[in-house]
């Protein structure tokens, strides 16, 4: 009753801060909802009562009167159910922002955490259950609260004891759909884990990154089918729910024969002995009648309270739960550059008790240039990661500048670097703003994002634009945008880093979606813009770390082999073999394109 009580005032809370007009309407609709059945129950007592009585006069003056409330009350309920859209419909948005801006916030970790990303998709399912949920059983239980004590009323004055039995069948209702609605509240997390991997699938369909997959690799029925066993697992779900409820209206329906048949013996019994006028057994006879639609109604209403109270409870669990990364307060001195240290760094992600990096340590001077190669799984991205701030669950200390990383203040922190990711993506804005990741620019920004495109050499593509740097990108959102190549979009994502600058450059795998050419035109620029700077640099492409000070050969998570180009070239290890492979593959790949081309000439 504690938890119920305390996510109900929750609730009013956010609906007293931002619609407090709500509570009016609230009030009238619950009046109106009470008074239309009330004015309907007397109308037939009334109407005997005046013919018996042969008062026409008063016959339609009492019509006259019960008609107009009903009519009044019917308006009032359906012009503001109209009205309560938009109203629903700002709060409903209200609460979905303030998780959506907790998900943007909450530490990345748990990005690639199922059960957190279940909480979420739960939190933000419960917005849809909850916010005209309550309205709709708030108003529904307080209505039928004032016709149950109106009919209550009249029910002492015939005979109390029969109120003992709609009273039983209601509490006997009110238990068994109480256990229902705990039920799904418990499997909550099984209904929201199905679901998620239901809707993902289904979003595949239509994704414009899976597109060409879809119909390049003929995998139509294979994704349908399994979204369809998906849907089928949330089928399933919903029948034991449903399995639940018919013992619940099982006993309703044997009760409610055993109840009306007992009321109805006694009506009629007290009638025919003259202890009721006609028009009195009328009333009593609808009020019962209508008690047991009453005591249903507020049988559900209630218990749909008290589940919605639980749907409030996951929207409040996710909410008013600290998920923001900690972090400490002090700050990196301004500078243009800054060195960096692992000292016995071990770390696993969430979930794997597989180290990734195992007593790992490095250190790296300001202003250095430094390459990471090896195979996939080596530990390379992971190292990135963590120097990004993005994890702090590791074990061991990174320091940057000589200051612990997690005694720093992460959000000014992450301000004095730039970093770019294979996977780094363009968002649907402008040009310039997919740049400076601002919406308002002054003069020297657009001129420092002019800079960064003319070193990428994307200068002249976006002069061509028809609205040149307020050119929105991408044509999911605004149709007058413009599709950029993959190379473009990394380009793109490139002269974000170069915009930003910062002590240190993170590179890992910038360059994947580009060709050797753009590659080396690329790292050529690089070159030039990162000196001064400390930069950390992720290639396959071994060809293109030359222009790092030092090359770091990772395999498992430990530094195997480091030093220049040409001193791991001529130690001869597994650098070199990888270099050499690599180097060969290209030596074949030109000379096919050259003799393509002699044929071509022929």
């Amino acid at each position: 009753m504690k938890d119920f009580v305390q996510n109900i005032r929750y609730y009013v809370q956010i609906v007293w801060q931002s619609e407090k007009r709500y509570f009016v309407v609230f009030a009238v609709l619950t009046m109106a909802m009470a008074a239309g059945p009330i004015a309907g129950i007397l109308l037939p007592k009334i109407v005997i009562r005046d013919i018996l009585a042969l008062d026409q006069t008063r016959l339609v003056l009492d019509i006259g009167v019960l008609a107009a409330i009903s009519m009044s009350a019917s308006f009032l309920i359906s012009y503001y159910s109209l009205k309560n859209d938009a109203l629903f419909l700002r709060l409903g948005f209200k609460l979905k922002e303030t998780l959506q801006r907790k998900a943007m916030q909450m530490a990345f970790a748990d990005t690639e955490d199922p059960a957190v990303l279940n909480s979420l998709s739960s939190a933000m399912s419960s917005v849809n259950c909850f916010v005209t949920a309550l309205h709709k059983a708030g108003t529904g239980f307080f209505s039928n609260s004032i016709i149950l004590v109106f009919y209550l009323v009249l029910a002492i004055e015939l005979q109390p004891l029969l109120l003992l039995l709609p009273f039983m069948n209601i509490a006997i209702s009110l238990f068994f759909e109480d256990r229902v609605k705990k039920y799904e509240y418990e499997r909550r997390n099984e209904r929201a884990d199905i679901a998620r991997k239901r809707d993902y699938t289904f979003s595949l369909m239509y994704d414009y990154g899976y597109g060409k997959e879809i119909r390049l690799f003929g995998i139509k029925d294979w994704v349908i089918n399994i979204y369809r066993q998906y849907q089928h697992q949330y089928e399933m779900f919903l029948t034991r729910v449903a399995g639940k409820r018919k013992s619940v209206v099982a006993v309703d329906l044997l009760f409610t024969f055993f109840r009306e048949g007992a009321v109805y013996f006694y009506l009629v019994g007290r009638y025919l002995k003259g202890g009721l006028t006609v028009d009195s057994f009328v009333l009593y006879t609808g009020v019962f009648a209508s008690f047991a639609a009453v005591g249903l109604n507020l049988v559900q209403m209630g218990a749909e309270l008290i589940d919605t109270a639980r749907q409030v409870h996951i929207y409040r669990d996710f909410a008013e739960k600290e998920r923001e990364q900690k972090c400490g307060i002090a700050e990196l001195p301004l500078a243009d550059s800054y060195g960096f240290e692992f000292d016995h760094v071990s770390f696993r992600y969430p979930g794997s008790e597989k180290y990734i990096l195992k007593d790992f340590c490095c250190k790296v001077e300001a202003g250095t240039h430094v390459a990471l190669v090896g195979r996939n799984g080596a530990g390379k991205s992971t190292i990135v990661k963590l120097l990004c701030g993005l994890y702090t669950n590791y074990e061991g200390i990174i320091r940057v500048g000589g200051i612990d990383l997690r005694t720093l203040d992460l959000r000014k922190y992450q301000d004095r670097i730039a970093a770019v990711f294979q996977e780094s993506r363009t968002i649907p804005a402008t040009v310039l703003e997919n740049i400076t990741l601002k919406e308002e620019n002054s003069l020297e920004e657009v001129r420092r994002a002019q800079e960064a495109l003319r070193l990428i050499g994307l200068y002249d593509k976006v002069e061509s634009l028809p609205k040149k740097l307020e050119t929105p990108v991408g044509k999911a959102i605004d149709p007058d945008g413009v599709e950029l190549s993959g190379g473009e979009r990394q380009n793109l994502v490139i002269c974000r880093a170069l915009y930003r600058g910062g002590g240190i450059l993170l590179l890992d795998e910038p360059t994947a979606a580009l060709d050797a050419l753009a590659e080396h035109e690329v790292y050529t620029h690089f070159h030039e813009i990162s000196q001064g700077r400390t930069t950390l640099f992720i290639s396959h492409r071994l060809n293109s770390t030359r222009f790092c000070d030092e090359i770091w050969l990772l395999d498992q998570g430990r530094i195997t082999e480091r030093g220049s180009h040409e001193e791991l070239y001529q130690k001869g290890g597994d650098y070199k073999d990888m270099f050499s492979t690599q180097a060969q593959y290209y030596r074949e790949q030109g000379r096919q394109e050259g003799e393509a081309k002699n044929g071509e000439a022929i």
